[in-house]
């Protein structure tokens, strides 16, 4: 006789599942609340305390940790048949357990203690050790997987052992994420020697960066993107979430009222006003050419006013907090446009790249207090602070090297990603063209000889600000104050590579 057990938190679907076991004439063992159901749902269950002699213990949190229980789903059929059968003890053949909910408590924001009485011991107990045993045992963990497991037992009256593998690996990616999850919320050391994120597939993709690359997308159950809502449009793509992530990054630094325009992962266009239709048709403005099908990001709420500037260009993507009813009729006029509602709050304390099996993890790189802390050399009018802070925040968010141009509170031109520090200044100048005279520019890095300050003079360029760090810097400072450049040295540096 083939036997089950059963013992589920999620109910879901367990009642048929029971009912097609029973039918092949199977016998099924199950415990506490689980039992309870199935009873009364009609349906002919064992009580497994009946095999082990022992009622549940501790309010139930000890039913299952028994030898009885353990034997019968580890014992190997070719090797420990005989020691089964002079022990008098059943075998398990399939073990369907689901956990206790930790994940939906950690959502919710239970306190410690309630947490704690979430954390599944048998349940992990039991599927582990059916996993382990996936030669002779079926594990079912997910309610999906009960149809096509009743299927395949009706089919030839038991699984494949090719079915049996698949649900054994799956099992063991469900306890790692959730022991990860556990992890991840009782965890308060940045770095620990052992780390797990709990990730869970969000959605497959098209394809990757490129159309012959696979893609998916996996989130934590904390992650922003579990609040994210998309309005309108064509399914997010992998550089669309790429391009979403670096634009909601640099919204974050901001305050006040703030809008960019994003083109692979690097803002080229971005300003501060009073309003988003003045913020858009600034940003707009610091590079008209690149914008064109770019990623706009707000972090504040969209009005018809701005919609109506924007949907007058191709663009793929549109961030905000929040969308008027006027602003989503306009928009929604064009199909493909995808509208994204993002909150804008941190979560997440990591930022990192994934090669080869190995895991580059550091804190993220926050705007601060110190960032505004510049040691002056000459020291420019206070009413430059705005540009100057503005010019720091574009120049962290560009790929290094970097150098961004800001005026009026707008970003006139930015140059990323150059292996020449002296470079990326130059080409910043001469995208900026007339519009550098008298305009500020921030360096993501240090200057390491005084070429950079000589072609931001000669530009015009009237305020330059670069972290302080090169063996250079007195020399460098020197011929700033020869030039008559207000020039000053940030206490942080921002790469971004």
């Amino acid at each position: 006789m083939k036997r089950a057990l059963v013992s589920v938190y999620e109910k879901r679907g367990v009642e048929s599942f029971v009912h097609g076991l029973l039918k092949e004439g199977w016998e099924v063992y199950s415990t506490g609340g689980t039992f309870s159901f199935l009873k009364g749902e009609g349906l002919n269950v064992k009580k497994l305390d009946k095999l082990t002699g022992f009622t549940e213990l501790l309010g139930g949190r000890v039913k299952t940790l028994h030898p009885s229980v353990f034997a019968g789903i580890l014992a190997r059929r070719d090797v420990d048949k005989e020691e089964m059968e002079k022990l008098g003890l059943p075998l398990f053949d399939l073990v369907a357990v689901n956990l206790y909910p930790f994940g939906s408590g950690l959502l919710k924001g239970e306190s410690e203690d309630e947490l704690i009485e979430k954390i599944d011991i048998g349940g992990v107990a039991l599927v582990r050790a059916a996993a382990k045993n996936f030669k002779w045992v079926t594990v079912v963990i997910h309610p999906d997987d009960y149809l096509p497991v009743l299927e395949e037992i009706q089919k030839y009256g038991d699984t494949t052992e090719e079915t049996r593998r698949k649900l054994a690996a799956k099992a063991f990616s469900i306890t790692s994420f959730y022991d990860a999850m556990i992890f991840s919320r009782f965890n308060e050391e940045l770095f620990p020697f052992h780390i797990n994120f709990p990730f869970t597939l969000y959605e497959k993709l098209r394809y990757g960066e490129n159309p012959h690359q696979m893609g998916a997308f996996y989130v934590t159950p904390t992650s922003i993107w579990k609040e994210v809502e998309v309005l309108q449009g064509k399914k997010l793509s992998f550089n669309n979430i790429a391009d979403i992530s670096s634009a909601w990054e640099l919204a974050m630094d901001f305050h006040e009222p703030f809008c960019a325009i994003i083109k692979h992962q690097n803002p080229c266009g971005a300003a501060i006003a009073e309003t988003p239709k003045k913020a858009f048709i600034n940003a707009l403005s610091g590079d008209p050419q690149s914008a064109f099908g770019g990623i706009v990001v707000f972090n504040m709420e969209v009005d018809e006013e701005t919609a109506l500037e924007m949907k007058k260009m191709f663009l793929e993507v549109i961030v905000a907090p929040g969308f008027t009813k006027g602003s989503r009729e306009v928009l929604s006029k064009k199909k493909n446009l995808r509208l994204v509602i993002l909150p804008f709050e941190r979560k997440d304390r990591y930022e990192g790249k994934i090669f080869e099996g190995a895991l580059l993890l550091q804190e993220r790189d926050a705007f601060t207090h110190e960032d505004m802390e510049i040691n002056w050399v000459s020291k420019p009018a206070d009413e430059r602070k705005e540009d100057i802070y503005l010019g720091i925040r574009l120049a962290k968010a560009l790929k290094s090297n970097s150098a961004v141009i800001v005026k009026d509170k707008k970003m006139i031109a930015g140059c990323g990603g150059q292996t020449s520090r002296v470079e990326a200044v130059r080409i910043a100048c001469e995208r900026a063209g007339e519009e550098a005279k008298g305009a500020v520019l921030v360096s993501d890095g240090f200057f390491p000889f005084p070429d950079s300050v000589e072609i931001a003079h000669f530009h015009g360029i009237e305020v330059v600000v670069a972290p302080g760090g090169s063996k250079r810097d007195p020399e460098v400072s020197e011929r700033a104050k020869e030039l008559e450049l207000s020039f000053g040295f940030t206490a942080r540096r921002h790469f971004r590579h």
